[in-house]
């Protein structure tokens, strides 16, 4: 292998790992929060980063095209999981029709969720799929409506509809658990 070769796969492998360092922890937090298993999260966003570096052929750096195409391959994949896992416990589990409960990893002695912190998450949880997705990514990974289109594939009226009415449900069921 020739030198120049060498040198060009070494910079290629350097800038790769930067965008890894840059994304990975958002990436995991996003796909944490829609598989809600940490296992599968971790495969998952190895996966994406694989995938980047076998198809990306420009110069690779931070910028706003990697992180639409790695939140849109992430999403995804968390997608095809989703749904192959719903269908393979329809078939071995029927009566079971409830998602399993997340359970957050565990943070250190003082760490603690505040009463605001789960209820907003079981409001979260009282949404649709797909109004979880788009809550997730605008609320927790702070994605403008253009973002959150191009990962989900949405237009963004769209993503702007879906995420009114998703609100408002969050905001009414909130309303009602102050008033029990």
């Amino acid at each position: 292998m020739s030198q120049s070769r060498k040198q060009l796969q070494a910079k290629r492998l350097a800038a790769f790992e930067e965008v890894v360092k840059h994304y990975e922890a958002a990436l995991l937090r996003y796909v944490a929060r829609l598989v809600n298993n940490s296992d599968i999260t971790q495969d998952i966003v190895q996966n994406t980063f694989i995938r980047l570096f076998r198809k990306w052929q420009d110069e690779m750096a931070v910028s706003a095209n990697i992180s639409s195409w790695l939140y849109r391959v992430a999403h995804n994949c968390a997608i095809d999981y989703i749904r192959k896992e719903t269908r393979r416990r329809e078939l071995h589990e029927k009566h079971a029709k409830e998602r399993p409960t997340f359970a957050p990893p565990d943070r250190g002695k003082g760490f603690r969720i505040t009463e605001a912190a789960a209820q907003a998450s079981e409001a979260l949880q009282m949404l649709s799929e797909r109004e979880q997705q788009l809550v997730v990514l605008k609320v927790y990974e702070e994605k403008s409506y253009k973002e959150i289109s191009e990962i989900t594939d949405l237009s963004v009226s769209n993503v702007g509809y879906i995420l009114h009415h998703a609100m408002k449900k969050m905001a009414t069921h909130l309303k009602s658990a102050k008033t029990i």
